[in-house]
């Protein structure tokens, strides 16, 4: 989270603006107290409108806040009101406590950290919002997030005292930062049956149901009363037990041992406050309660509830003269790679934690402990990185997802139809003398009919089979929203090793150098000829450089940050398979007599084997900046110091000494990269006895001697090439994201058919850039980003068109430079493209180009999601956690490869150890929403129905009776309904994605092709059956009296017939089936129960049954007209099934673009566009222009009528440069 910080804040006395950066939101604090007058007349209100003004105020939040609040000094507030734009969000109180000028702090972050001063303070006022706490600052008249708090001892570099802190400190942080757990409160069953029955649908469903009551439809109005029960009672249910178990996941307490005021004491780990000192190594402390730094000893921690990364990490304990303390950002979600590996994260389980000595050594009523593993706590409760993960569960992202708008538009609009058919039936049933209540009564029941209550809810029950099916596949999901939304994902970026590639790599082999040759020799897959091995031909020269004494063997063994747990090697297991192969064996022993001494890591030569057990006395872990890692390593006796690094090939080179890198050095490195292997390169260098403790990691990795490649081969899962080409059958871009070499990534993406066959492939390379040009030509420092063929051919991109060229006129392939291509790119272009060009065209094409992004950091595999998706693309990405956790929540779909049941490192997680989840997801997506969509249309037309039906009633002055209504609402469309929603994915994905808007011509032009059909149909049988002389219109069974006319008769038994009869049939006609969703005949419920209710409803119809028409309160028709109807209903099913299918689809464009032409008439901006026609700006206004033979075609005013402004700007870039989309 980032608060606003006085430099950059615009205050007001009474407001604030915040920008809440991890949860995507700006909000502004508006100081507000009572108004007493404001509130006696809010209240007065409430009771005049029999608590209709407290329903609205509900609905409507800010309406409480502007009748019973005024504005105040933020100083002063007794609330805080949290808007965001126009909309109020909460209404959060704001509480005093008392203070003693203690708490003097730093708000902001690393070293821009402001101190406020408290001491002139008798209180402190503070406030929570959605679990982020706000403290208020006297000295800038400003409220600042608790999670930007940092010691003022920090900024300068001072961790806690020797003594720990003080009571009187502990005290007033507790007030300030609260327990230190992440307690969710649960809100009571009476609680949360009050707010649901708030809630507009239900209160919706109360007014019916006494309109109903009011009717006499008791028996129907009981059977919604006791539905909406049971659905007010799962919901229920389902919430406290979610609730129960994110409560469970979240919060933790445990029993730590704490040093305060010089004495180290036990207590519960909710008493911790920031700045705390604990003991990490204590018995019975088996999971992290805050976010801590570890100031003494290690510790090797398991983060996979975090990450979903099932690899242990190593933690290290902070080293004087390292900054930590000072350049530590509090307030970020994450940590930069060299401070979190300082850090234990809240939620994550210590596999073992190592005592060091000492320097707080403090006393304790048992004995002295002069050993410890001591951490200082930095953050608690919401404010550690689980708790920021456990918010945005509880408050996650709104997604952008115009299906739920479109939702609630229509209905809208069927809430306009109602009240026109409120205010004609008011005039009909006036003009037949009905009484005004009854007018009033029935007027209102239309309006139930055509806005059906459980329209929002069916179109969530998709969501809910969906995911129900996910998690039989083993996917789980914390955000169902998010199924609907991977209906329309257009690109996938994917990780590679461990996404693609199997986790575990297998050593192919070391390529040493010749002695001899000053070249590499042959690749050696045997260990035991390593030993000894230097990389210079001229003993003389091995000297010279610093080689003799460096053994590749050696550094195979040491070369590593491995740990040993229960006499098993833990860590990254690239670095135990190096181990492996090296044939050494990996112990921890006391180099001297203290047994409180931590062990070393010592590494065992094979007993065949001339070399000395080396011992590894400095670490530096791998850092994804520097992209290496080195050791120290020296014999027993301490004698023969060697610092052995490893990292990449590119990186390494630029390290060692030019003499000692062979000559093919690159010939032999582009020949493992182009294999898909991956290439790590090992070096080393002797070191000074006395000086070695003194250098820092940059004096030791330099001035190195190269000691040769290890090559390790990554093989690709057997699932992922399959599933890349149904992706791109399906017309869904793929991108490989990765930190590995840019050739290595190449070479697999061709092996997988990420890169399609035959298509060339480009590799940037940067050089130095180069200097603006005088008129500031924006297209220079494209020029410092060369893009060469990746096998070494005579063609290259221009820098700023990015439009193959020959480098060789000569000898120019014409049917290379005509062949489909594609970019691969590295992350040091990246970042510097980023930088400089982003926004420009060629900034475009190369996200629109690339395939292949490699050696990217995991802040810029984030970035490049973020940019893919300010293209206009709905995104995905799927990795398998730890470094991929920025992307996969900055990606619409995120989906983490774990072993986790459910991690929050993702929207999903899938048990699923390879990248087949991702089809299954979009699967899923695109069934949900085709769902959802068939689901609205059927029930939108079926309030049309209803609606028709009972305007036709009505102008008798009659209406369906309760048997009736009971029998069309609960079973026939709620089975349906139900039965609709249970459709499974189609087996295949088609290059078409559906439709996510239900204001799309498409829907549009179905919904009102139906209407106009079901519609007419029944005005049709109406107009017939009237015109049959055996046909009796209702009359009044008391002359005179409109109330008294029976709702028995022909006109009803004609109506609610044929109407039931196109409830299944229009449910039979939105069965549709591929290619989102498995044929009609595949869902066996859908087909029992739509033959079920066509039998009887057919018996009803034509059988002999009079028991069933006395149920219905229906007459008895002439047999004939009966056959009459039911071909009519059959007539019906045909045109509609015929239109929905058909002619529908292919009227929709038309059509819209006719509307549109009216529109332009209407407006009179049709003459405008008519003398725009042969301007150059309509031709730049459509993005459907195209090119021949090098001139621009000028649209026609039809296309222009069908040009979308809205299309998404990687639609028109695909158009542009000729992509698929």
């Amino acid at each position: 989270m980032l608060a606003i910080r006085p430099k950059d804040t615009q205050l007001r006395d009474t407001q604030q603006t915040v920008s809440l950066e991890k949860d995507g939101v700006e909000i502004e604090l508006h100081g507000c107290a009572v108004s007493r007058r404001g509130l006696f007349g809010y209240w007065a209100l409430v009771v005049c409108t029999a608590g209709l003004a407290y329903v609205a105020s509900v609905w409507y939040p800010g309406m409480y806040a502007r009748l019973a609040m005024r504005p105040t000094q933020l100083a002063q507030s007794s609330y805080i009101r949290v808007q965001q734009g126009d909309k109020q969000l909460a209404l959060e109180r704001v509480t005093a406590s008392p203070s003693d000028g203690s708490f003097e702090s730093g708000f902001g972050e690393s070293k821009e950290c402001v101190e406020c001063n408290f001491t002139n303070k008798t209180e402190l006022r503070a406030f929570s919002f959605r679990h982020h706490c706000f403290v208020f600052c006297p000295t800038f008249n400003a409220f600042f997030a608790v999670s930007q708090w940092k010691d003022a001892a920090w900024t300068r570099g001072t961790a806690t005292q020797v003594s720990g802190l003080s009571n009187n400190v502990v005290v007033q942080r507790m007030r300030v930062f609260g327990k230190c757990n992440i307690d969710i409160q649960e809100k009571s069953y009476l609680q949360l049956l009050w707010e649901e029955a708030l809630n507009p649908l239900y209160v919706f469903q109360v007014a019916s149901i006494a309109i109903w009551c009011v009717e006499e439809y008791y028996y129907y109005s009981a059977a919604i009363f006791v539905i909406s029960l049971a659905s007010i009672g799962s919901t229920l249910v389902s919430t406290k037990h979610t609730a129960r178990r994110v409560r469970a996941m979240a919060n933790y307490v445990c029993a730590v041992r704490v040093l305060r005021s010089n004495v180290w004491s036990d207590m519960e780990s909710s008493e911790l406050v920031p700045g705390d000192v604990v003991d990490l190594a204590e018995p019975g402390l088996d999971v992290v309660p805050c976010d801590m730094m570890l100031l003494e000893g290690n510790c090797i921690v398991d983060e996979s509830m975090l990450t979903g990364e099932s690899v242990p990490e190593s933690k290290v304990s902070v080293v004087s003269g390292d900054h930590v303390l000072e350049s530590i950002d509090v307030a970020a979600h994450t940590f930069d790679p060299a401070v979190s590996r300082h850090i234990v994260f809240a939620g994550t389980r210590i596999i073992r934690a190592r005592k060091a000595r000492s320097s707080y050594p403090g006393f304790s009523s048992n004995s002295a402990q002069p050993f410890r593993a001591t951490a200082m706590v930095l953050r608690t409760g919401f404010c550690t990185t689980k708790g920021t993960l456990v918010r945005s569960i509880l408050f996650p992202h709104a997604t952008k997802f115009r299906f739920y708008r479109d939702a609630m538009r229509f209905v809208w609009c069927l809430a306009g139809i109602a009240c026109i058919g409120f205010i004609v039936n008011t005039i009909n049933l006036h003009r037949l003398g009905v009484s005004p209540g009854e007018i009033a009564i029935k007027a209102l029941d239309l309006i139930t009919v055509a806005v059906p209550p459980a329209l929002p809810a069916s179109m969530s029950i998709g969501m809910v089979f969906a995911a129900r099916r996910l998690r039989k596949a083993g996917i789980f999901c914390i955000s169902p929203s998010r199924i609907n939304v991977a209906s329309k994902v257009a690109v996938v970026v994917f990780d590679k090793t461990g996404t693609l590639t199997e986790e575990g790599m297998d050593v192919l082999g070391v390529q040493t150098v010749s002695q001899t040759l000053g070249e590499f020799g042959e690749l050696q897959t045997d260990p035991w000829g390593l030993e000894n091995t230097s990389t210079m031909q001229d003993p003389g020269e091995d000297a010279k450089v610093g080689g003799r004494g460096l053994s590749v063997d050696v550094a195979l063994a040491t070369c590593h940050s491995l740990s040993i747990v229960d006499g098993t090697l833990v860590g990254d297991p690239l670095e135990i398979k190096m181990v492996e192969f090296s044939g050494w064996s990996i112990d921890e022993r006391n180099t001297t007599s203290d047994p409180h001494e931590t062990p070393t890591i010592t590494a065992c030569p094979p007993q065949s084997s001339h070399q000395a057990i080396r011992v590894i006395m400095r670490c530096f872990e791998f850092a994804p900046e520097l992209r290496r890692s080195s050791v120290v390593t020296s014999d027993l006796n301490g004698r023969q110091l060697a610092a052995y690094v490893k990292g990449a090939p590119e990186v390494i080179r630029d390290l060692c000494h030019p003499e000692s890198v062979p000559k093919n050095y690159d010939t032999v490195l582009n020949t493992h990269t182009q294999g898909g292997y991956r290439v790590i390169s090992l070096a080393g260098r002797m070191l000074d006895i006395d000086a070695a403790q003194l250098l820092n990691r940059k004096s030791i990795e330099c001035d190195l001697v190269f000691l040769g490649f290890l090559v390790f081969e990554n093989r690709l899962k057997p699932a992922t090439a399959s599933v890349l080409c149904e992706l791109r059958d399906a017309k869904i871009r793929t991108i490989m994201c990765t930190g590995d070499n840019p050739l290595t990534a190449v070479s697999v993406a061709q092996e997988c058919s990420l890169i399609a066959p035959g298509t060339t492939v480009f590799v940037s390379h940067l050089k130095r850039p180069a200097l603006c040009s005088s008129d500031g030509n924006m297209f220079v420092p494209l020029t410092s980003v060369e893009w060469k063929e990746s096998t070494g051919q005579s063609i290259e991109l221009d820098p700023v068109t990015l439009i193959p060229k020959s480098t060789d006129p000569h000898n120019a392939c014409k049917t290379e430079l005509n062949r489909p291509y594609c970019l691969a790119i590295t992350g040091a272009a990246f970042a510097y493209l980023e930088r400089h060009a982003q926004g420009t065209p060629a900034w475009k094409h190369m996200l629109m180009r690339g395939a292949v992004f490699a050696r990217m950091s995991p802040e810029q595999k984030a970035a490049l999601v973020d940019h893919l998706q300010q293209l206009g693309y709905i995104s995905g990405f799927c990795g398998d956690g730890a470094n991929d956790c920025a992307a996969l929540k900055t990606a619409d779909i995120g989906v983490s490869l774990s072993e986790a049941e459910a991690s929050v490192a993702a929207p999903f997680t899938s048990r699923v150890s390879d990248i087949s989840c991702v089809v299954q997801l979009v699967r899923e997506g695109r069934c949900s929403i085709a769902t959802s969509i068939a689901c609205f249309k059927y029930l939108g037309i079926y309030s049309i129905i209803q609606f028709t039906t009972c305007c036709i009633l009505y102008s008798y002055d009659v209406n369906l009776t309760n048997g009736q209504f009971l029998f069309v609402d609960l079973f026939a469309v709620l089975p349906i309904t139900v039965c609709l929603d249970r459709f499974e994915p189609f087996s295949r994905l088609v290059p078409r994605r559906p439709t996510a808007s239900l204001a799309s011509k498409r829907v549009i032009a179905s919904l009102i092709g139906h209407t106009v059909l079901t519609a007419g149909f029944q005005l049709a049988v109406f107009a017939m059956s009237a015109s049959q002389s055996w046909y009796h219109a209702p009359e009044p069974a008391t002359p005179g009296d409109p109330d008294s006319t029976p709702e028995k008769g022909d006109l009803n038994t004609i109506l609610f017939v044929f109407s039931a009869l196109q409830y299944v049939f229009m449910g039979v006609v939105f069965a549709i089936g591929p290619p989102y969703r498995q044929r009609a005949i595949r869902n066996y419920a859908f087909v029992l129960v739509t033959v079920s209710l066509l039998a009887f409803e057919l018996g009803v119809l034509l059988g002999p049954l009079p028991g069933l028409r006395s149920l219905f309160g229906l007459v008895k028709v002439q047999v004939g007209w009966r056959f009459v109807v039911f071909g009519m209903a059959v007539a019906n099913f045909v045109m509609c099934y015929f239109g929905e299918r058909v002619v529908f689809p292919l009227v929709a464009a038309p059509a819209a673009k006719m509307c549109r032409l009216a529109r332009l008439v209407f407006t009179g901006r049709l003459s405008e566009i008519a003398r725009r026609n042969s301007t150059k700006g309509l031709i730049d206004a459509v993005d459907t222009d195209t090119e021949l033979s090098g001139a621009r075609i000028k649209p026609s005013l039809w296309t222009y009528l069908g040009h979308r402004p809205g299309r998404k700007e990687y639609k028109i870039l695909a158009h542009m440069h000729g992509l698929s989309i």
